[in-house]
């Protein structure tokens, strides 16, 4: 079993909140909590004058920040190549999520084209007949492209009632477009038209077909629709009325559908090791990434696992892509590490999954998030983390950058991103028995949050994952606050990172260590243990949330959102506070600048300060209770509360409680005197922190 480097990642995930979910192996647990409450150890060099130095950086930069006007990192982070596609004939249709575009890439990934997509753009899906329907986490639209004379042309665009939109499918007969949405859970089924001769779809009809918690891909194949719901960890699949179920104990990232001869369903699946996580030594255990097939037969109610396989002990760590493909009596599974620099193909013989699969595995950068596979081995990937197309036909991969009008990012930036999603922070973890080699990704989808609600191994203590982004104006970290700086913070996560792998965590690194760093312009060929904690630092402080769609669709509060706004200055700002830097009382907002500033694209205000809170939310993670959360994007944290025992906003309103001394989330007791929300000021309420 793997157990590696993320855990730094992982770490700085309990950043944000203490994560720990009562997951199977695939959580994570702050690095600086795991440290400290952790059997003694032989203390660790300190490096006090190193680290002054690095605190006297990270003061000079939050100094010099306007949180108010900070960038969201949607548009931050460069153009984060995200979806690949082949069209019939050949042509490849990629998307730029950090530009919002959709492009055509020659054979060698070169662009030919680009043109507009909805904003924000993370779901591709074309047809045999070569339309392209590409929707957007941030617009209220289905886009329509086709190829005309040659060129590509957006030929019709769907209003959607929908906002955080993931992922976009289309029926075997093109009839049908099947969309998931994160924010409500949805899964669409919209019905699809054209007028004879007319190049532009319609969109006739839309119907719900079902809800799970953060959907971020479907697909569709011969009447089956299959959904990824992340924070479920399960992978949903539906015919008809009836919904077979893939449940694992922590998070999927990716999945592919292939059908049998006799008319069954595989399922090529890419997730976290299903296992709960183990933490009583202070590390993190059991939470390998896994490769996994399964099989739903005709007419049976649930799928059968076929195998499962560890591919952090591969080098795949994190992958995020996944092909499934038969040859003859042969099955294939070929994916892609996000987090590590190999790509690998298992092969079974002849049906045979009681035996171990053939591996073959190639070089390829880290950073894959999609890709595309010919039959001739050829392949083209998208990759974010780099912001280029990377291409491998036969010989080593060629990466091509994705040209953008914003610049490039300087590279300390790029590298601390390398070090949040790649094995980079303990390039040395091992993948045997309960070690791991994982990142902050394994517990922090995107830097979000993975749904799980972990065992802290301390008491019977748990904590949900909380967001990673937007650290660098909410200190104190952690639920408990044990890291008053970043920079300590980001120590600790290199030393919890390392904690099992013999080696000291203040290293040093060299393209010897990851050949792959010389893709990184302008980074040094050597990066000191100082150079790497900068760098760390410095891509938290460009790690902010990413536009919240609910909120940028708009520039006026509606009438009900202004009575929540003013429902939350009277019942919540009190402890969530409106300010931009979470511990500093001066950075706090007057009432009359949140409209603008929570409508607008960065939407800054944090929502909390650095005081501890008793609120009825046990076990208490510290004796004084626990930090007061941050509450942007609370959209995209589910479950809720430290403990994760909300599993909506609408639940949390209604066990709120409160009088002139305190303050209850949960556990009120049976006291007259308290107050309690009436339903017209929880339905307000609900309306504003839908834009937080």
């Amino acid at each position: 079993m793997t157990r590696a480097l993320p855990i730094a990642l992982v770490a700085l995930v309990s950043a944000c909140g203490d994560l720990t979910p009562d997951v199977s192996r695939s959580g994570a647990r702050s690095s600086a909590t795991a440290a400290r409450s952790a059997p003694a150890a032989a203390p660790v060099d300190n490096h006090e004058r190193e680290l002054a130095t690095l605190r006297t950086f990270e003061q000079q930069r939050r100094a010099a920040t306007d949180f108010a006007t900070l960038p969201p990192s949607d548009v931050a982070l460069g153009p984060d190549p995200y979806r690949v596609a082949t069209l019939a004939g050949g042509l490849r249709i990629g998307l730029l999520r950090g530009e919002s575009a959709v492009v055509v890439l020659d054979a060698l990934g070169r662009e030919q084209e680009r043109l507009a997509a909805p904003r924000s753009p993370s779901g591709l899906a074309v047809s045999r007949d070569g339309d392209v329907l590409v929707v957007g986490e941030a617009a209220r639209e289905l886009a329509h492209y086709r190829v005309r004379d040659g060129h590509l042309a957006r030929v019709a665009t769907m209003r959607v009632d929908a906002l955080g939109m993931r992922d976009v499918a289309l029926a075997d007969d093109g009839r049908t477009a099947y969309i998931v949405e994160d924010r409500e859970g949805r899964l669409l089924a919209v019905a699809l038209s054209r007028a004879v001769g007319a190049p532009a779809l319609r969109a006739t009809g839309m119907r719900e077909l079902g809800r799970c918690h953060g959907p971020i891909r479907v697909a569709a194949l011969a009447g089956t629709v299959a959904v990824n719901c992340l924070l479920d960890h399960a992978i949903e699949l539906r015919r008809g009325d009836e919904v077979a179920r893939i449940q694992h104990d922590g998070p999927l990232w990716s999945f592919a559908l292939d059908r049998t001869p006799d008319g069954g369903l595989l399922v090529a699946a890419g997730g976290v090791e299903d296992h709960p996580l183990v933490r009583e030594d202070g590390g993190f255990g059991y939470i390998d990434s896994y490769v996994y097939l399964y099989r739903l037969a005709l007419g049976a109610p649930q799928p059968t696992r076929l195998a499962a396989i560890n591919s952090s002990a591969l080098d795949v760590v994190t992958p995020k892509w996944i092909a499934l493909r038969q040859v003859g009596a042969d099955l294939a599974i070929t994916t892609a590490g996000y987090a590590s620099a190999h790509l690998v193909t298992l092969t079974w013989r002849d049906g045979d999954f009681a035996a171990a699969p053939r591996l073959a595995s190639v070089d390829l950068p880290p950073g894959t998030s999609d890709a595309q596979l010919a039959d001739d081995g050829a392949l083209i990937a998208a990759n974010p983390l780099l912001d280029a197309w990377v291409v491998r036909r036969g010989a080593a991969p060629q990466v091509i950058a994705v040209a953008s009008a914003r610049g490039p990012r300087p590279w300390p930036s790029r590298l601390g991103e390398l070090l949040f999603f790649t094995t980079l922070m303990s390039p040395w973890n091992s993948a045997d028995g309960k070690l791991s080699r994982f990142t902050c990704e394994t517990c922090h989808h995107e830097g979000y949050v993975d749904g799980r609600v972990h065992f802290t191994g301390r008491g019977d203590v748990h904590t949900a994952t909380r967001p990673l982004l937007g650290l660098f104006n909410n200190a104190p970290h952690f639920s408990r606050a044990l890291d008053r700086t970043t920079t300590d913070m980001v120590h600790a996560e290199f030393r919890v990172a390392n904690r099992h792998n013999g080696r000291d965590p203040w290293f040093a690194l060299t393209r010897a260590d990851a050949p792959w760093l010389a893709l990184v312009p302008d980074a040094p060929a050597e990066l000191s243990p100082v150079q790497l904690r900068e760098a760390f630092l410095t891509f938290l402080g460009d790690f902010t949330h990413r536009a919240n769609p609910a909120a940028i669709d708009h520039a006026r509060f509606t009438a009900l959102e202004r009575r929540g706004a003013r429902a939350f200055l009277e019942r919540c700002a009190s402890c969530h506070a409106a300010r931009l830097i979470a511990e500093a009382p001066a950075s706090a907002v007057p009432f009359e600048r949140w409209e603008p500033l929570v409508l607008s694209p960065s939407g800054p205000i944090v929502w909390s300060d650095a005081a501890y809170a008793q609120t009825g939310v046990t076990p208490y993670v510290h004796p004084s209770g626990a930090r007061v959360p941050p509450l942007r994007r609370l959209a995209k944290k589910w479950p809720y509360f430290s403990n994760g025992s909300a599993h909506g906003l609408d639940e949390l309103l209604a066990g709120y409680a409160f009088s002139l001394t305190a303050t209850y989330h949960a556990a009120a007791p049976a006291d007259p005197t308290l107050v309690r929300l009436t339903s017209d000021e929880r339905a307000a309420l609900l309306a504003f922190l839908a834009l937080l």
